[in-house]
Protein backbone atom coordinates (compact mmCIF):
# COMPACT_ATOMS: atom_id res chain seq x y z
CA UNK A 1 0.00 0.00 0.00
CA UNK A 2 0.76 3.50 -1.11
CA UNK A 3 1.62 5.15 2.50
CA UNK A 4 -0.64 8.76 3.33
CA UNK A 5 2.04 11.20 2.11
CA UNK A 6 -0.51 14.12 3.57
CA UNK A 7 -0.14 12.57 6.79
CA UNK A 8 -3.08 11.55 9.43
CA UNK A 9 -6.45 13.17 9.39
CA UNK A 10 -6.68 15.73 12.36
CA UNK A 11 -2.18 16.78 12.22
CA UNK A 12 -0.95 18.56 9.98
CA UNK A 13 2.78 19.30 8.69
CA UNK A 14 3.98 23.11 8.74
CA UNK A 15 6.06 24.48 6.00
CA UNK A 16 9.05 26.32 6.39
CA UNK A 17 7.09 29.76 6.36
CA UNK A 18 4.70 29.07 9.06
CA UNK A 19 6.21 26.87 11.39
CA UNK A 20 8.97 30.10 11.58
CA UNK A 21 5.90 32.23 12.26
CA UNK A 22 5.10 29.92 14.83
CA UNK A 23 8.62 29.44 16.65
CA UNK A 24 8.27 33.41 17.05
CA UNK A 25 5.16 33.73 17.95
CA UNK A 26 5.94 30.97 20.85
CA UNK A 27 9.55 33.01 21.46
CA UNK A 28 7.53 36.25 21.97
CA UNK A 29 5.16 35.19 24.19
CA UNK A 30 7.45 33.47 26.60
CA UNK A 31 9.96 36.90 26.32
CA UNK A 32 6.71 38.57 27.16
CA UNK A 33 6.22 36.25 30.39
CA UNK A 34 9.79 36.12 31.26
CA UNK A 35 9.51 40.59 31.85
CA UNK A 36 6.77 39.32 34.33
CA UNK A 37 8.63 37.40 36.27
CA UNK A 38 7.83 33.99 35.07
CA UNK A 39 10.19 30.89 34.11
CA UNK A 40 10.16 29.05 31.54
CA UNK A 41 9.65 25.01 32.42
CA UNK A 42 9.19 21.92 30.37
CA UNK A 43 6.66 19.21 30.82
CA UNK A 44 6.30 15.79 29.25
CA UNK A 45 4.18 14.86 26.34
CA UNK A 46 3.15 11.96 28.38
CA UNK A 47 1.56 12.03 32.02
CA UNK A 48 0.17 8.47 33.76
CA UNK A 49 -3.37 8.40 33.63
CA UNK A 50 -3.56 8.26 37.13
CA UNK A 51 -2.20 11.93 37.38
CA UNK A 52 -4.95 13.21 34.83
CA UNK A 53 -7.68 11.83 36.51
CA UNK A 54 -6.94 14.37 39.06
CA UNK A 55 -7.75 17.07 37.41
CA UNK A 56 -10.44 15.64 34.59
CA UNK A 57 -13.31 14.38 34.64
CA UNK A 58 -14.61 10.97 32.51
CA UNK A 59 -15.11 13.45 29.17
CA UNK A 60 -12.81 14.64 29.56
CA UNK A 61 -10.54 12.05 29.83
CA UNK A 62 -12.17 10.13 26.90
CA UNK A 63 -10.69 13.02 24.54
CA UNK A 64 -7.14 12.01 25.50
CA UNK A 65 -5.20 9.75 23.01
CA UNK A 66 -4.40 6.42 26.14
CA UNK A 67 -2.14 3.65 25.09
CA UNK A 68 -0.43 1.09 27.40
CA UNK A 69 3.41 1.07 27.55
CA UNK A 70 6.01 -1.89 28.66
CA UNK A 71 5.40 -1.42 31.82
CA UNK A 72 1.39 -2.16 31.37
CA UNK A 73 0.82 1.19 32.99
CA UNK A 74 -1.94 3.72 31.00
CA UNK A 75 -0.42 7.14 29.75
CA UNK A 76 -2.01 9.56 27.86
CA UNK A 77 -0.63 12.21 25.51
CA UNK A 78 -1.30 15.73 27.47
CA UNK A 79 -4.73 17.45 26.23
CA UNK A 80 -3.73 20.15 28.57
CA UNK A 81 -0.52 21.88 30.52
CA UNK A 82 -1.95 22.92 33.60
CA UNK A 83 -1.99 19.53 35.46
CA UNK A 84 1.57 18.75 34.35
CA UNK A 85 2.38 22.10 35.94
CA UNK A 86 0.20 21.09 39.13
CA UNK A 87 2.12 17.94 39.80
CA UNK A 88 5.43 19.25 38.90
CA UNK A 89 4.56 22.12 41.67
CA UNK A 90 3.64 19.54 44.12
CA UNK A 91 6.38 17.15 43.35
CA UNK A 92 9.90 18.59 42.25
CA UNK A 93 9.22 22.15 42.92
CA UNK A 94 7.74 21.11 46.35
CA UNK A 95 10.03 22.68 48.56
CA UNK A 96 9.76 26.36 46.67
CA UNK A 97 8.80 28.94 48.24
CA UNK A 98 5.50 29.92 46.71
CA UNK A 99 4.16 32.38 44.75
CA UNK A 100 5.72 30.32 41.86
CA UNK A 101 5.62 31.94 38.36
CA UNK A 102 6.16 29.64 35.49
CA UNK A 103 5.51 29.55 31.87
CA UNK A 104 5.41 26.98 28.98
CA UNK A 105 4.85 26.33 25.16
CA UNK A 106 4.27 23.22 23.60
CA UNK A 107 2.18 21.19 21.68
CA UNK A 108 -0.79 19.75 23.18
CA UNK A 109 -3.65 16.74 21.69
CA UNK A 110 -7.20 15.44 21.77
CA UNK A 111 -8.78 12.48 20.10
CA UNK A 112 -12.31 14.78 19.79
CA UNK A 113 -11.51 16.72 16.84
CA UNK A 114 -14.55 19.36 17.74
CA UNK A 115 -12.07 20.99 20.51
CA UNK A 116 -9.83 21.91 17.75
CA UNK A 117 -12.12 22.89 15.37
CA UNK A 118 -11.15 19.97 12.97
CA UNK A 119 -7.64 19.46 14.44
CA UNK A 120 -6.51 17.04 16.81
CA UNK A 121 -3.19 18.85 17.88
CA UNK A 122 -2.64 22.52 18.53
CA UNK A 123 0.51 24.35 20.07
CA UNK A 124 -0.33 26.30 23.65
CA UNK A 125 1.74 28.54 25.57
CA UNK A 126 0.24 29.40 28.98
CA UNK A 127 1.69 30.78 32.49
CA UNK A 128 0.26 29.68 35.84
CA UNK A 129 0.58 31.95 39.23
CA UNK A 130 0.99 29.40 41.98
CA UNK A 131 0.35 30.36 45.73
CA UNK A 132 -1.25 33.70 44.90
CA UNK A 133 -4.73 34.36 46.03
CA UNK A 134 -6.70 37.35 45.73
CA UNK A 135 -7.72 40.02 43.10
CA UNK A 136 -4.33 41.52 42.39
CA UNK A 137 -2.93 37.93 41.41
CA UNK A 138 -6.12 37.39 39.09
CA UNK A 139 -5.29 40.91 37.54
CA UNK A 140 -2.20 40.15 36.60
CA UNK A 141 -2.55 37.11 35.39
CA UNK A 142 -5.50 38.56 32.74
CA UNK A 143 -2.97 41.87 32.06
CA UNK A 144 -0.49 39.39 31.31
CA UNK A 145 -2.31 37.13 28.62
CA UNK A 146 -3.57 40.73 27.15
CA UNK A 147 -0.48 41.78 26.73
CA UNK A 148 0.86 38.07 25.29
CA UNK A 149 -1.90 39.04 22.94
CA UNK A 150 -0.51 42.17 21.80
CA UNK A 151 3.40 40.41 21.65
CA UNK A 152 1.66 37.90 18.83
CA UNK A 153 0.94 40.93 16.95
CA UNK A 154 -2.87 41.22 17.78
CA UNK A 155 -3.86 44.99 17.55
CA UNK A 156 -7.45 44.72 18.47
CA UNK A 157 -8.63 42.09 20.76
CA UNK A 158 -11.53 41.61 23.71
CA UNK A 159 -11.11 39.92 27.05
CA UNK A 160 -13.86 38.55 28.62
CA UNK A 161 -13.91 38.18 32.46
CA UNK A 162 -16.52 36.03 34.04
CA UNK A 163 -16.36 34.33 37.54
CA UNK A 164 -17.28 30.37 37.96
CA UNK A 165 -19.02 30.94 41.17
CA UNK A 166 -21.56 32.91 39.79
CA UNK A 167 -23.27 29.76 38.51
CA UNK A 168 -22.41 27.37 40.81
CA UNK A 169 -24.01 29.38 43.35
CA UNK A 170 -27.31 29.61 40.59
CA UNK A 171 -27.22 25.78 40.47
CA UNK A 172 -26.98 25.44 44.45
CA UNK A 173 -30.53 27.80 44.90
CA UNK A 174 -32.26 25.78 41.80
CA UNK A 175 -33.57 22.27 42.87
CA UNK A 176 -32.63 20.10 40.42
CA UNK A 177 -31.28 16.66 39.66
CA UNK A 178 -27.74 16.04 39.34
CA UNK A 179 -27.80 15.15 35.75
CA UNK A 180 -30.15 18.02 34.85
CA UNK A 181 -27.80 20.44 35.92
CA UNK A 182 -24.92 18.66 34.43
CA UNK A 183 -26.94 19.11 30.78
CA UNK A 184 -27.76 22.71 31.60
CA UNK A 185 -23.90 23.26 32.31
CA UNK A 186 -23.06 21.71 29.05
CA UNK A 187 -25.66 23.67 26.87
CA UNK A 188 -24.76 26.73 28.51
CA UNK A 189 -20.93 25.63 27.54
CA UNK A 190 -21.92 25.23 24.03
CA UNK A 191 -24.16 28.32 24.07
CA UNK A 192 -26.89 25.71 22.42
CA UNK A 193 -29.14 27.96 23.89
CA UNK A 194 -32.47 25.89 22.11
CA UNK A 195 -31.35 22.82 23.57
CA UNK A 196 -31.22 25.08 27.23
CA UNK A 197 -34.76 25.98 26.65
CA UNK A 198 -35.89 22.89 25.72
CA UNK A 199 -34.09 20.95 28.83
CA UNK A 200 -35.77 23.62 31.13
CA UNK A 201 -38.68 23.05 29.82
CA UNK A 202 -38.67 19.63 31.31
CA UNK A 203 -38.08 20.97 34.53
CA UNK A 204 -40.30 21.77 37.46
CA UNK A 205 -39.04 25.45 37.91
CA UNK A 206 -41.13 28.34 39.31
CA UNK A 207 -41.11 30.75 36.20
CA UNK A 208 -38.08 33.34 38.43
CA UNK A 209 -35.63 30.60 38.29
CA UNK A 210 -36.63 29.68 34.33
CA UNK A 211 -36.07 33.32 33.43
CA UNK A 212 -32.99 33.75 35.67
CA UNK A 213 -31.35 30.90 33.89
CA UNK A 214 -32.74 31.72 29.88
CA UNK A 215 -31.01 35.08 30.91
CA UNK A 216 -28.19 34.00 32.50
CA UNK A 217 -26.14 33.58 28.85
CA UNK A 218 -26.80 37.21 28.03
CA UNK A 219 -25.60 38.74 31.39
CA UNK A 220 -22.30 40.68 29.22
CA UNK A 221 -21.25 43.98 29.20
CA UNK A 222 -19.39 46.58 31.28
CA UNK A 223 -19.80 47.56 34.78
CA UNK A 224 -23.38 47.92 34.85
CA UNK A 225 -24.01 44.25 34.41
CA UNK A 226 -23.07 43.81 37.88
CA UNK A 227 -25.81 45.46 39.28
CA UNK A 228 -28.27 44.03 36.73
CA UNK A 229 -26.93 40.44 37.64
CA UNK A 230 -26.96 41.10 41.60
CA UNK A 231 -30.53 42.10 41.29
CA UNK A 232 -31.36 38.79 39.57
CA UNK A 233 -29.58 36.39 42.44
CA UNK A 234 -30.39 35.77 46.53
CA UNK A 235 -27.42 33.63 47.08
CA UNK A 236 -24.28 34.49 49.17
CA UNK A 237 -22.10 32.34 46.60
CA UNK A 238 -22.83 34.08 43.16
CA UNK A 239 -23.18 37.58 45.30
CA UNK A 240 -19.17 37.46 46.59
CA UNK A 241 -18.61 36.22 43.13
CA UNK A 242 -19.68 39.73 41.65
CA UNK A 243 -18.13 41.75 44.75
CA UNK A 244 -14.83 39.99 43.57
CA UNK A 245 -15.43 40.49 39.99
CA UNK A 246 -15.90 44.10 40.57
CA UNK A 247 -12.60 44.39 42.51
CA UNK A 248 -10.75 42.60 39.61
CA UNK A 249 -12.29 45.15 36.61
CA UNK A 250 -11.02 47.92 38.74
CA UNK A 251 -7.24 46.94 39.12
CA UNK A 252 -7.67 46.09 35.16
CA UNK A 253 -8.36 49.50 34.35
CA UNK A 254 -5.43 50.36 36.52
CA UNK A 255 -3.74 48.20 33.97
CA UNK A 256 -4.76 50.31 31.67
CA UNK A 257 -6.92 47.49 30.27
CA UNK A 258 -9.75 49.68 30.70
CA UNK A 259 -10.61 49.70 26.92
CA UNK A 260 -10.21 45.88 26.09
CA UNK A 261 -12.15 44.32 28.89
CA UNK A 262 -15.26 42.82 29.15
CA UNK A 263 -17.29 41.20 31.49
CA UNK A 264 -19.47 37.78 30.66
CA UNK A 265 -21.04 36.45 33.52
CA UNK A 266 -22.55 34.12 31.53
CA UNK A 267 -18.75 32.42 30.32
CA UNK A 268 -18.83 28.40 31.66
CA UNK A 269 -15.34 26.46 31.22
CA UNK A 270 -14.82 22.94 30.04
CA UNK A 271 -12.78 22.21 32.77
CA UNK A 272 -14.14 21.37 36.47
CA UNK A 273 -11.04 22.98 38.32
CA UNK A 274 -11.99 26.38 37.84
CA UNK A 275 -12.58 27.93 41.21
CA UNK A 276 -12.60 31.59 40.65
CA UNK A 277 -11.96 34.08 37.76
CA UNK A 278 -12.06 33.30 34.40
CA UNK A 279 -11.18 34.87 31.29
CA UNK A 280 -11.28 34.59 27.33
CA UNK A 281 -9.01 36.82 24.79
CA UNK A 282 -10.71 37.25 21.45
CA UNK A 283 -9.05 38.27 18.41
CA UNK A 284 -10.66 40.10 15.17
CA UNK A 285 -12.96 37.55 13.10
CA UNK A 286 -11.88 35.27 15.26
CA UNK A 287 -15.21 32.84 16.60
CA UNK A 288 -13.09 31.12 19.04
CA UNK A 289 -11.18 32.53 22.10
CA UNK A 290 -7.60 32.63 21.63
CA UNK A 291 -6.62 32.79 25.16
CA UNK A 292 -8.31 31.04 28.10
CA UNK A 293 -7.52 30.83 31.88
CA UNK A 294 -8.51 31.52 35.15
CA UNK A 295 -8.45 30.86 38.85
CA UNK A 296 -8.45 26.99 40.17
CA UNK A 297 -7.65 26.95 43.97
CA UNK A 298 -8.51 23.43 44.62
CA UNK A 299 -6.63 21.63 42.13
CA UNK A 300 -2.95 21.62 43.79
CA UNK A 301 -4.59 19.97 47.06
CA UNK A 302 -5.90 16.76 44.22
CA UNK A 303 -1.90 16.12 44.30
CA UNK A 304 -0.79 16.82 47.76
CA UNK A 305 0.52 20.33 48.27
CA UNK A 306 -2.91 22.68 48.52
CA UNK A 307 -2.30 26.20 47.72
CA UNK A 308 -4.13 28.95 45.63
CA UNK A 309 -3.36 29.62 42.01
CA UNK A 310 -4.63 31.26 38.62
CA UNK A 311 -3.22 30.76 35.08
CA UNK A 312 -2.94 32.69 31.70
CA UNK A 313 2.98 51.24 32.54
CA UNK A 314 5.82 49.90 34.13
CA UNK A 315 9.58 49.10 33.41
CA UNK A 316 8.48 46.12 31.24
CA UNK A 317 8.44 48.54 29.03
CA UNK A 318 11.99 49.06 28.78
CA UNK A 319 12.55 45.64 28.03
CA UNK A 320 13.23 45.39 32.12
CA UNK A 321 11.79 42.44 34.40
CA UNK A 322 9.32 43.39 36.91
CA UNK A 323 7.46 40.90 39.57
CA UNK A 324 5.00 42.64 41.09
CA UNK A 325 4.55 41.38 44.88
CA UNK A 326 0.84 40.45 44.85
CA UNK A 327 0.98 40.37 48.67
CA UNK A 328 1.00 43.40 51.14
CA UNK A 329 3.96 42.91 53.15
CA UNK A 330 5.38 44.96 56.27
CA UNK A 331 9.43 46.54 55.39
CA UNK A 332 11.07 43.54 56.45
CA UNK A 333 8.62 40.60 55.00
CA UNK A 334 9.38 42.95 51.74
CA UNK A 335 12.75 42.75 51.76
CA UNK A 336 12.71 38.61 52.44
CA UNK A 337 10.72 38.17 49.56
CA UNK A 338 12.81 40.19 47.26
CA UNK A 339 16.17 38.46 47.99
CA UNK A 340 14.03 35.19 47.71
CA UNK A 341 13.19 36.76 44.57
CA UNK A 342 16.56 37.41 43.60
CA UNK A 343 15.75 41.01 41.65
CA UNK A 344 18.05 43.79 41.55
CA UNK A 345 15.93 46.53 42.99
CA UNK A 346 13.28 46.89 45.37
CA UNK A 347 10.57 49.38 44.61
CA UNK A 348 7.66 49.75 47.64
CA UNK A 349 5.10 52.07 47.17
CA UNK A 350 4.61 55.08 49.56
CA UNK A 351 1.73 56.55 47.59
CA UNK A 352 0.89 58.43 44.49
CA UNK A 353 3.75 60.42 44.57
CA UNK A 354 7.03 58.36 46.41
CA UNK A 355 8.00 55.34 46.33
CA UNK A 356 10.98 53.74 48.27
CA UNK A 357 13.70 52.51 46.10
CA UNK A 358 17.11 49.51 47.07
CA UNK A 359 19.20 48.57 45.23
CA UNK A 360 21.16 45.58 45.64
CA UNK A 361 24.01 46.71 47.98
CA UNK A 362 22.69 49.97 48.22
CA UNK A 363 20.88 52.55 50.56
CA UNK A 364 17.11 53.40 50.41
CA UNK A 365 16.39 56.13 48.70
CA UNK A 366 12.64 58.23 48.48
CA UNK A 367 11.84 59.89 45.25
CA UNK A 368 8.85 59.86 42.95
CA UNK A 369 8.12 57.47 41.40
CA UNK A 370 8.81 59.01 37.17
CA UNK A 371 12.22 59.64 38.75
CA UNK A 372 13.06 55.76 39.50
CA UNK A 373 12.03 54.85 36.43
CA UNK A 374 13.89 56.84 34.41
CA UNK A 375 17.27 55.94 36.29
CA UNK A 376 16.47 52.56 36.10
CA UNK A 377 16.01 52.21 32.35
CA UNK A 378 18.99 54.62 32.05
CA UNK A 379 21.34 52.08 33.53
CA UNK A 380 19.40 49.28 31.80
CA UNK A 381 20.14 50.75 28.10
Amino acid sequence: MTPQLGGVPGFRDLLPEEAEVLRAAQESLLEEMRRWGYRHVITPMVESIDVLELGLNADQRRRLFKFIDARGEVVALVGERTIPVARLVAGKLRSAALPLRLCYAGAVLSADEGRFHQRRETYQVGAELVGASGAAADAEVIALAARCLEAAGLRRYQVDVGHAEFFQGIMDAVRLPAVVKAGVRSALAARDFVALEELLERTPLRSAEHELLLRFPALRGGSEILAAAGGLVRNRRSEKALSELARVQELLVAHGLGGVVGLDLGAIRDFDYYTGIIFEGYGPDLGRPVAQGGRYDRLLSRFGRPAPATGFATLRLFGMRAVVDTEARRDRDARTWWRAVGAENLIQCRGASKVAWTARGGRTRTLPPEQVAARLAGAHV
